[in-house]
């Protein structure tokens, strides 16, 4: 499978993502997945998965992903998902185990919205609430740093280590959201959560372009539409808008079109359309 490709300052990303079809976003260096939507053996490598829902262009791959972990002896992947279908995506791997007639190995973590799961030193993953159909929640990835405090600023090494050799604190921890995933939702995700508004990096679901299917009907369905980003501009204060999940309804040639016709210059200079980049 052919992946699609984003770059900025140094994060890495792949995956797919068509609306209705399968969506999965990978962060190599992070050892991580966003989704699921298609069983693709090139991402059993990844111990991590955040689920953001249960629909199966977001989930249908996880089942594969668990059975080839398990028979390939490989560590248990950390399978995060919304507390709400913890008990029921239990259930339905042991369901699968059964039909295998081999035991699924795995963890899975019910992630609380607004707590933090640590993946390493400098990196957790923070879930967010997200506003679709079915149970859903987003992830927003923090960035661990430390910095000297103001009143210490000015000293020299030698000073600086007399004062932490005697107990004392010199350096505050700073968290900054670097990355945020929506997986389906309507506009309210970003509206309502400053750390997705804050985020480096944003990957945001627009499954809707024109009028044949318009905002209304895009709110009705759980999604958002090209004109409440336009509308909300204001809220994106990303580096990077990454667009995903387009409807299957626009072609590639399309989807170009319609956002590089609607979107204003100042907002566009931010955006990037996740399609294949030969088709760009």
């Amino acid at each position: 499978m052919i992946l699609n490709e984003f770059e900025h300052k140094g994060i890495e990303l792949k995956g797919y993502s068509e609306g209705g079809i399968r969506t999965s976003i990978i962060w190599p260096a992070l050892n991580a997945m966003f989704d699921m939507g298609n069983s693709n053996p090139d991402q059993v490598q990844y111990q991590n998965l955040f689920l953001t829902h249960s629909h199966s262009d977001h989930f249908a791959g996880t089942p594969y992903y668990v059975s080839q972990r398990s028979l390939k002896g490989l560590p248990k992947p950390n399978i995060y998902l919304p507390v709400a279908i913890h008990e029921k995506v239990d259930r339905l791997f042991k369901l699968y185990s059964e039909l295998e007639e081999y035991e699924y190995k795995y963890n899975l973590i019910p992630a609380k919205i607004g707590e933090e799961y640590v993946l390493n030193k400098q990196y957790s993953v923070m879930p967010l609430p997200t506003f679709h159909r079915v149970v859903s929640q987003g992830y927003t990835v923090l960035e661990t740093r430390s910095k000297l405090k103001p009143e210490f600023m000015g000293l020299k090494g030698p000073e600086l280590k007399e004062k932490k050799d005697s107990g004392i604190e010199i350096e505050t921890t700073i968290k900054t959201p670097v990355f945020s995933f929506s997986g389906d939702t309507k506009i309210e995700y970003v509206l309502e959560n400053e750390a997705v508004q804050k985020s480096k990096i944003l990957f945001l679901e627009c499954t809707y372009l024109d009028n044949k299917r318009n905002v209304e009907r895009a709110r009705e369905w759980g999604h958002i539409h090209l004109d409440e980003i336009i509308q909300n501009a204001k809220y994106f204060q990303n580096e990077k808008l990454v667009l995903i999940h387009f409807s299957q309804r626009y072609r590639y040639k399309e989807i170009r079109e319609f956002i590089r016709d609607k979107v204003p210059k100042e907002l566009m200079e931010k955006i990037h359309i996740f399609i294949p980049s030969k088709k760009q």
